[in-house]
């Protein structure tokens, strides 16, 4: 690109270039405060564990594991988090790029984008070590190859099956990523399933495409499996985890009545114990858990197999009250005040003032044999083990921007509320449609199989972000079905040409021009 092109570039795209420098000091400040990384108690020491020893850990999926294995040879947890930064300045690149493709001004575009690249509790979760913002990436790159290409369907993709501006390559693309994300979060099998859905759709609409619905299946299934061979290896189980009866019973604590369920002798060991009913997740890690008087503790196949049988029978037997705990915790995602659930001690974990709180002990046993002292000095190169450290100034300065910086539920409320309501206004679902599926989806699964937790509003905003900027976008200029030149050997110098461009740009003046 010459000098001309660059300089005419930048013009177009000032403001989010500003924004973008704002962002990444913002993370700079993060990085300088926290050091190395931060830990979130038992699930990073899983994380680690997996990512030294290449063994799961059955009460969760370890892709997250996979990804420190890959990072570690560097020695480095400061470089973990700084991936993960990186990650949450892509999610916002991302976002103003499709934007700006389906026509949206680039204030409007950079307006998208700001609630990812500022909001304190994204930043907070980049620098910990947990699996949330590289799954809320995947998901979003997984959108971006979906909705790339904005306008019309090109005669070859319709033919194809492809949908919107996507072919069959993109399409498996996506559900590739998508499945790869249900490594770092079981959610990502929703999110397939959504896409999945998608494309059944089209098939039946169009009489076309079966073998792209085929194609993204075995693509979406592809990691899934492997993993999945992978745990067999080690657990004798062909599954993800050993923990889905245990979570989807722990949803049914909050309102199980086993007069009105009457379970079979053997679960009845798992009725809730007497007395107040706490937040569904908590009655699997506190220490009169029903699941530890189980032989083999919480996460023992037995246990996950009888978990799960009364956890169905609850459902069944008492639907209302099921559909009831999870409206309740679905609605916590849009209160204005972050909600103090399950409890105050996990609230604070996302808090930049308990940032240095071990929430373990050093010596904990972690999979594998190890403890969580060790396994940080192990994957430290062998020094000192690596709690996080919260330093001065720049700790202070982070813990006052958090009380103000984040996007309230509330807020989160009425963009998707807002892309809802412009959706059925234009008459128009396409390309606001699948990623405001996606930002629900998020949302709602997991009080419909566990519970609700401040992490899972965080992977949701992007994707609620961009859902509302596509409604509102302008779409892309009309596009007509021609034979190219190519195909017929012949060419017109005033030909009109298939584009993906607005009407109003030129090819040097786009978002992603060279």
């Amino acid at each position: 690109m010459d000098s001309v092109g660059l300089a005419a570039r930048a013009r177009r795209h000032w403001l989010f270039g500003l924004v973008l420098v704002a962002a990444l000091v913002l993370r700079v400040l993060t990085a300088l405060a926290f050091r190395p990384i931060m830990w979130f108690g038992g699930d990073s020491a899983s994380y680690l564990a997996t990512g030294l020893r290449l063994i799961p850990d059955p009460s969760r999926v370890g892709g997250y594991g996979f990804m420190l294995w890959v990072l570690r040879p560097v020695h480095s947890f400061a470089l973990v988090a700084a991936v993960q930064h990186l990650m949450g300045l892509a999610m916002g690149v991302i976002i103003y790029l499709l934007a700006r493709r389906y026509g949206l001004p680039a204030w409007a575009g950079t307006l998208a984008a700001v609630p990812v690249l500022f909001d304190a509790y994204e930043l907070q979760l980049e620098a910990d070590a947990v699996p949330d913002i590289a799954f809320g990436f995947l998901v979003l790159l997984a959108l971006y190859l979906l909705l790339r290409s904005p306008g019309e369907r090109r005669l070859a993709d319709v033919t194809r099956g492809g949908i919107g501006g996507a072919g069959p390559p993109e399409i498996s693309g996506a559900a590739f990523l998508l499945g790869a994300s249900a490594l770092l979060w079981p959610v990502g099998l929703a999110l397939l399933g959504v896409l999945l859905v998608v494309l059944l759709a089209a098939l039946l609409i169009r009489r076309a495409g079966l073998m792209t619905v085929l194609a993204a299946l075995l693509a979406g299934a592809l990691p899934v499996a492997a993993y999945s061979a992978w745990f067999s290896v080690h657990q004798h189980q062909f599954s993800l985890t050993r923990s889905d009866g245990v979570y989807l019973w722990s949803r049914t604590m909050s309102f199980a009545d086993c007069a009105v369920i009457r379970p079979p002798a053997a679960e009845r060991v798992l009725c809730p114990p007497p007395g107040s009913r706490i937040a569904a997740s908590l009655y699997i890690w506190e220490g009169n858990s029903p699941l530890l008087t189980l032989p083999g503790g919480r996460f023992s196949a037995r246990t996950n197999r009888l978990a799960l049988h009364f956890a169905l029978r609850a459902i069944a037997a008492q639907p209302g009250d099921y559909v009831a705990a999870v409206g309740h915790d679905f609605a916590l995602s849009f209160f204005w005040d972050r909600p103090v659930h399950p409890d105050a001690g996990i609230v604070d974990r996302y808090q930049f003032a308990d940032a240095a709180t071990a929430w373990v002990p050093a010596t904990m046993r972690t999979p594998g044999g190890g403890t969580v002292a060790g396994d940080q000095a192990a994957y430290n190169g062998g020094r000192q083990p690596a709690p996080a450290r919260a330093v001065q100034p720049y700790a202070s300065w982070l813990v006052s921007y958090q009380r103000y910086v984040y996007l309230r539920g509330t807020l989160l409320g009425v963009i998707l509320l807002a892309a809802l309501a412009a959706m059925i206004a234009r008459r128009r679902v396409h390309p606001a449609g699948l990623p405001w599926a996606f930002a629900v989806t998020i949302l709602l699964v997991p009080p419909l199989i566990a519970d609700f937790d401040l992490r899972y509003l965080v992977p949701a905003v992007p994707v609620a972000c961009l859902a509302a900027a596509l409604a509102f976008a302008p779409g892309a200029a009309q596009r007509r079905w021609t034979t190219s030149a190519a195909a017929t050997g012949t060419s017109a110098p005033d030909e009109t040409r298939t584009s993906s461009l607005p009407s109003e740009s030129t090819p040097t003046a786009g978002p992603e021009s060279a």
